[in-house]
């Protein structure tokens, strides 16, 4: 009876509902069930302890039921309270003296536990994560040293300092139906597990699995989790037989490692074998993490202790010595930062059926028309795509489904989800299908007055409460709906890498479009997994235009002599997603032509633009979609493409100097100073004109784009340097390079 109660407890959250098959393991019973409210207040009945936070619940047979439940929270978050309300409650148990099992488990629905939240950890200094490393680790040990097994049962997600407690468990449970995810997401802003998961974890899961958990932030499913050997078994299998570590119950041995598998015997089981592992994971490591990230140098140099120590105290020291050095890096803070300011600017998903828009039409067939496509019939919305011709029409629809299949190969959608989505499509290129759209997203780029006649037009063809939003960065929303009836119906939005799913869109909010029309459209795009930057009605937008001076500065070292590979190495170390080159081919060059012509008056006076992107276009080199660009494809994949050097030589715009000669590392610092120190001083001149009211917007906007997130963003890294270093810095560069790395007079209100 007693693990029946356990899996009704489960199943029921605060308030039992529902029961369970009467042969689930979990819930086996060789007594009739009782009722529902029956068995809730016999297990309420029998409460041993109890906080504001939790509660341990005396069953039979020596069996205790540790129930998290955090007081007026939808979720377990282990701040300091919850970690103190758990000391006690262990120690409650340990000085009892009655238990033969412990087992852990939540009141939440759809929620285990998990560490603290961004806004939190943003809040602590050196000492508190230090104190948080401490006090972790000692309560987990207390759950290791404890004279009777733990059993943990994990119904859904298990993050963070959530999975570190799980972890300290003897035995671990995933309710299958409960989308059980586990993983530790803090690496996202530079954290490191610090209750002792760099040690506890390859001794159940291996060190392969172990450092793609660790290094890559990999989230596993109950049932993956199950398959890795992270939990010991799933709840809902029927007729399953219970495991032996609930019938028999014993601690577990934490110096043994894993090895079942081939490779953990053969590979990992002895020195030459890790130490190839673990050397392709640092190889990887030094080419795609920035070096001033220190939290996975330092989460590699942690499982090596593991394998070296058959004891787990060296490698938890190692872990609060290695939280100190975390904490006291700059790259914590920037990252807890924006995370945080992420969030605001994705507001909460809205459904389609009650944001209002359910139909979406794309105009283009282009690769942003068709990721707008594809990210919105993915989240429900029936789409309705028009192109030009029937021609461009076909490749389009081939296209999406070529993209579609290998989504189905790669095991991310299923078949029946593939069909679902292809029945979501409908393909025109007349007006056909658009009656009954709810909101029209042109992807098309052209000329004013062209723009205008087709506005006008397509108002006679789609419902009047439809909205119309146009994505062309080279002109004002204002001006494009001159002439219309209902010029309010324009919401301007751009993408600035649609392709992207977790990119940024900038939302034109004053523009005369209205509020309710702006938030409709900013529903959608929120929906489809977009960050939403609102901009004042601008050519070119914000985020594009701190970008352009660090891209032509790009063009002009080639034109000094400096190599592609060498210019985009040196902004991918300094922590670029890409390399300025790389980023212009995933753009299109064409783009970027466009966006300077749009944009030579505002920075008249500043920044003269070279000319060399026109002659690339001229050539029709305009990057990935007509694959040649700054690289073409090779027969070992991309290579630079060598006639551009030539080519930028005769390109106008600034006047280039000789490359100096310097050391690797002092040549990687020349270049991305250059490039850097224009952005961060653009930023400010965006401030300054009131583009963006707040720094924060701005700066996680552009990490969101590729810039170097451990960095902050361009105001954050300003800020960083400190006004007197920067002032100082362009003032040297002015001298060198000419009068477009000057200040402008704004910059100590800014930085």
């Amino acid at each position: 009876m007693e693990l029946y109660l356990i899996r009704a407890w489960l199943k029921m959250g605060n308030a039992i509902h529902s029961f369970p098959r009467s042969r689930d393991w979990v819930g086996m019973s060789c007594t009739p069930p009782l009722p529902a409210q029956e068995a809730g207040n016999y297990i309420v009945g029998m409460a041993f302890f109890q906080t504001k936070h939790l509660r341990i619940i005396n069953l039979s047979d020596g069996i205790a039921v540790l129930v998290l439940d955090r007081d007026q929270n939808a979720i377990n978050m282990l701040d300091p309270a919850l970690l103190g309300d758990l000391d006690r409650a262990l120690d409650a148990m340990i000085d009892a003296n009655e238990h033969r099992l412990l087992v852990i488990l939540s009141g939440k629905r759809g929620n285990f536990c998990q560490g603290p939240t961004p806004a939190i950890l943003s809040s602590w200094n050196k000492d508190a994560f230090h104190a948080w490393a401490e006090r972790g680790q000692r309560l987990c040990a207390k759950l290791v040293e404890m004279p009777i097994p733990s059993l943990c049962v994990i119904a859904g997600s298990c993050f963070d300092a959530g999975l570190e407690l799980a972890l300290a468990c003897d035995h671990r449970v995933a309710v299958a139906d409960s989308l059980a995810t586990f993983g530790f997401p803090g690496l996202e802003w530079g954290m490191i597990p610090c209750w002792g998961a760099t040690q506890r974890l390859p001794r159940l899961i291996g060190l392969d699995p172990s450092l793609q958990m660790l290094l890559t932030g990999k989230r596993l499913d109950g049932r993956m989790a199950w398959q890795w050997d992270l939990v010991d078994d799933l709840a809902d299998e029927a007729g399953a037989d219970a495991p032996w570590f609930l019938l028999d119950s014993v601690k577990r041995d934490w110096t043994r490692f894993p090895d079942r598998t081939w490779r953990q015997r053969w590979l990992e089981a002895n020195r030459p074998g890790r130490w190839l592992i673990l050397r392709g994971a640092e190889r990887i490591v030094r080419t795609r993490i920035p070096a001033e990230i220190p939290a996975s140098a330092l989460m590699l140099d942690a499982l090596r202790i593991a394998y070296r120590q058959p004891s787990l105290q060296p490698g938890l020291d190692f872990e609060r010595q290695a939280v100190d050095v975390v904490a006291a890096h700059p790259a914590l803070h920037h990252l807890l930062r924006l995370v945080q300011h992420r969030e605001k600017l994705r507001t909460p998903s809205i459904a389609p059926a009650r944001s209002g828009a359910r139909t979406i039409g794309i105009l283009g067939g282009g690769l942003a028309g068709l990721s707008l496509l594809l990210h919105s019939v993915t989240q429900g919305y029936d789409v309705v795509l028009r192109t030009e011709n029937e021609q461009t029409l076909g490749a389009a629809l081939a296209q999406i489904v070529q993209l579609l299949q290998v989504e189905v190969k790669n095991g991310e959608m299923s078949p029946g989800q593939f069909q679902r989505i292809l029945g979501s499509i409908r393909g025109t290129y007349t007006w056909t299908h658009f009656a009954n759209l709810d909101i029209l997203v042109d992807t098309t780029d052209g000329l004013l007055a062209d723009k205008q006649a087709f506005y006008r037009e397509v108002e006679r063809h789609v419902p009047a409460a439809a909205l119309i939003v146009p994505t062309t960065p080279s002109h004002k929303i204002a001006d494009l709906g001159h002439g219309m009836n209902s010029p309010q119906r324009l919401v301007g939005m751009r993408p600035i890498e649609p392709w992207n799913r977790g990119s940024v869109v900038e939302l034109v909010t004053e523009s005369g479009s209205g509020a309710a029309n702006v938030q409709r459209v900013r529903e959608w795009a929120v929906a489809i997994g977009k960050c939403v930057l609102p901009t004042p009605d601008r050519i070119g937008g914000v985020v594009m235009r701190v970008w352009l001076p660090a891209l032509n500065e790009a063009g002009l070292l080639i034109k000094e002599g400096v190599s592609i590979e060498r210019i985009d190495k040196a902004m991918t170390r300094f922590g670029m997603t890409f390399g300025p080159c790389e980023w212009m081919d995933r753009l299109g060059l064409d783009h970027i032509a466009s966006l300077i012509t749009a944009l030579q008056v505002i920075f008249a006076g500043r920044i003269t633009f070279e000319t060399g992107f026109m002659l690339m276009v001229e050539k029709g080199w305009l990057g990935n979609k007509s694959a040649a660009g700054f690289y073409r494809p090779g027969y070992l994949g991309r290579r630079p493409q060598r006639e551009l050097t030539a080519l930028w030589q005769t390109s106008q715009g600034e006047a280039g100097i000789p490359v100096p000669t310097l050391a690797k590392a002092d040549a990687e610092v020349w270049i991305h100073r250059r490039l850097v120190t224009l952005m961060m001083l653009e930023a400010v001149h965006c401030l300054v004109e009131g583009l963006v009211k707040d720094p924060n917007d701005l700066d996680c906007a552009m990490c969101l784009t590729g810039w170097a997130t451990h960095r902050g963003g361009p105001i954050g890294h300003a800020r960083t340097i400190g006004i007197e270093s920067l002032t100082a810095c362009c003032k040297e560069l002015v001298q060198q390079h000419g009068p477009r790395f000057a200040p402008p007079a704004a910059l100590a209100a800014f930085v």
